[in-house]
């Protein structure tokens, strides 16, 4: 019969293992997530593309990405589009073909905006994560989102336009 002393003792050794070689390895698994970087106002595009990674932007920042011609990519489901869209954005509910509109329109390299209803919606987060796995670089996250850029009465575009 298997000693539950004996069990206990070789589960706690191969966790101090495990730990004990993940911090000493050079790029161990943090044992944090860490907050994602936020980019602030005085933003240069350049260090962006040096740097590739997700990072936050504010109202502000998005405004001026939109101005500058960035590509927008919108996380919310497609029923909600008919509500509509910041102008120029793309969105699908297939990744597939979002990833191939990404690709034609702007490469993996190049930074792209992505958001979702508002604060609390993690759809953009998820799909930025997503598309990271799928190789594409330098994606920015609009954490405030649709309801941010209606309430402060910034242009829209509708599926009818």
């Amino acid at each position: 019969m298997v000693n539950i002393k004996h069990i206990l003792f070789y589960f706690f050794i191969s966790i101090i293992v495990g730990f004990g070689y993940n911090f000493l390895i050079i790029d161990g698994i943090p044992l944090f997530a860490k907050p994602l970087e936020t980019v602030e106002n005085n933003f240069n595009i350049d260090q962006l593309i040096a740097d590739p990674m997700i990072r936050e932007v504010s109202l502000e920042t998005a405004i001026q990405l939109h101005e500058s011609g960035l590509l927008f990519i919108d996380a919310r489901a497609e029923e909600y589009l008919e509500d509509g869209f910041i102008p120029g954005a793309i969105a699908s509910d297939n990744i597939n073909i979002l990833e191939s509109e990404i690709i034609e329109k702007i490469g993996y390299d190049t930074a792209f905006v992505v958001y979702c209803s508002d604060d609390d919606c993690g759809s953009s987060e998820q799909l930025a994560y997503d598309l990271q796995d799928l190789g594409f670089m330098n994606i920015l996250l609009f954490k405030g989102g649709w309801k941010s850029w209606i309430e402060n009465g910034l242009p829209i575009e509708t599926i009818n336009e």
